[in-house]
């Protein structure tokens, strides 16, 4: 018997769920995806502004607390030409303060009986990751910069992982306690013209630069940042936060791919001007710390000092001024300090390397040599010699290689010119050293 096809129903074999799922459980084109990295205190859509009576009750909320930290004046204001200060944040109990706030909630998490879960990327040194277990956190590696740790963090607990997210640089708690460093600086130096701040995703700087700017809109505020990602400065060109590449180097911390929004409401119209360093300027000033004012610091925690060695090129409206560069960490491993002292004293002249080719059975030749650097007050660090076995014809020359450290680039230059006298054409020297030594890579630039 024919049926209509008016009369056709469903067959009663199909199960009621796929029913349901065919007829019922269909997908609404105009409802959003769900956003899994959406953090309803970091709203891109909703920026919140920072405002300067939040920043005076934390003050008042923490002050039994946390100490407040040092501000002390430079043993070198000759050479800078200015009354130059530090405000020296890293001697918290986790180190710093700017960008490894992971530290710090994880010791506060501890004292507080908080469990406490910290992705960082893949590449973050051992001894960073070890203290914040012995704080008591779980450490979790995924990602190649702070960006894509994020994302991953946002993954975990949409996986069902019972916890919150809190960003260590836009949360506007986080921004409203660093501004009580500039009620700090205020405080102890009233007399402050301009403030120099590390910047990475732009907590620190929203902070001071709301707290200082209602008090004393005169001072200027300048942020500092690597020139290995320069989101911040990025972000103030194109009036808007925007994904910036990272390139990893000394300033790990502040390599932050795309700068907190509320960090960018709240500081965009306070910034004076922004400063991009490369990472030579920043192991000059790991150096210059380090010899001068006796303070071992990180890249990133240098970074301000890096801007001022180049301050009578890029800078030279701070001449005679009251300057307060913040020093925001003393956490570096051992290994990458040694490398940046030395790479520091080169790149000054005060670390040279010298090869010297020499006669196999020359003997004489060498301690001849060993003699004469030792006469003009050079320092022979490192002396070994290198066979020529590896280039046919050169069977019988021997390489005498020579790490000496000199009082400078003049003492160097000196050094080069007796050697090149007395042994013509047997002497290469690294060149680097004694080419015109610039102040800095930097590129500053105005904002209205």
């Amino acid at each position: 018997m024919d049926v209509s096809s008016d009369t056709e129903k469903e067959s009663l074999g199909v199960s009621p769920a796929v029913l349901a799922k065919r007829y019922l459980v269909k997908p609404n084109p105009w409802c959003s995806k769900l956003d899994l990295e959406f953090d309803v205190y970091c709203d891109a859509a909703n920026p919140k502004l920072i405002s300067y009576k939040s920043i005076t009750k934390a003050a008042s909320e923490i002050k039994s607390v946390i100490a407040k930290t040092p501000l002390r004046k430079s043993k070198c204001c000759v050479q800078f030409n200015m009354e130059l200060h530090y405000k020296f944040e890293l001697f918290h109990q986790t180190g710093r303060l700017l960008n490894y706030f992971h530290r710090a909630l994880a010791y506060y998490g501890k004292r507080l009986g908080i469990p406490v879960t910290v992705v960082l990327p893949v590449h973050t040194m051992p001894d960073i990751t070890k203290k914040c277990e012995d704080f008591g956190a779980q450490v979790i590696l995924r990602g190649n910069d702070f960006g894509e740790a994020k994302r991953q963090a946002f993954q975990i607990i949409s996986n069902g992982k019972n916890c919150s997210y809190i960003n260590g640089y836009d949360h506007p708690n986080v921004i409203t306690g660093a501004g009580t460093i500039g009620l700090e600086i205020l405080e102890q130096l009233p007399g402050t013209q301009v403030i120099l701040v590390p910047v990475g995703g732009g907590g620190l700087i929203a902070g001071i630069a709301t707290a200082v700017k209602q008090l004393r809109p005169e001072i200027l505020i300048y942020g500092i940042q690597s020139d290995k990602c320069g989101s911040f400065y990025k972000a103030m060109e194109n009036n808007r936060p925007i994904n910036t590449s990272v390139n990893h180097g000394l300033a790990e911390s502040l390599a932050i791919p795309l700068v907190g929004y509320n960090a960018f409401h709240s500081a965009h119209h306070l910034v004076d001007k922004m400063v991009l360093v490369n990472d030579d300027s920043l192991t000059r000033a790991i150096l210059h710390l380090a010899e001068e004012e006796k303070v071992i610091t990180e890249g990133a925690g240098a970074i301000s000092v890096a801007a001022l060695l180049a301050a009578p090129n890029i800078l030279p409206e701070l001449q005679n001024k009251t300057v307060v560069c913040v020093i925001t960490g003393g956490n570096i491993n051992h290994i990458i300090l040694t490398r940046c002292l030395d790479r520091a004293k080169a790149i000054e002249g005060r670390l040279i390397k010298i090869t010297i080719k020499l006669a196999t059975e020359d003997s004489k030749g060498h301690a001849k040599i060993l003699r004469i650097i030792a006469s003009m007050s050079c320092n022979i660090l490192q002396s070994y010699r290198e066979s020529g076995w590896l280039i046919e014809d050169r069977f019988y020359t021997t390489y005498l290689i020579l790490i000496c450290e000199t009082r400078g680039i003049q003492h160097a230059c000196s050094v080069k010119r007796v050697l090149n006298t007395l042994f013509p054409d047997l002497c290469q020297f690294e060149e680097e050293p004694f080419n015109p030594v610039e102040a800095c890579c930097c590129f500053p630039k105005r904002f209205p």
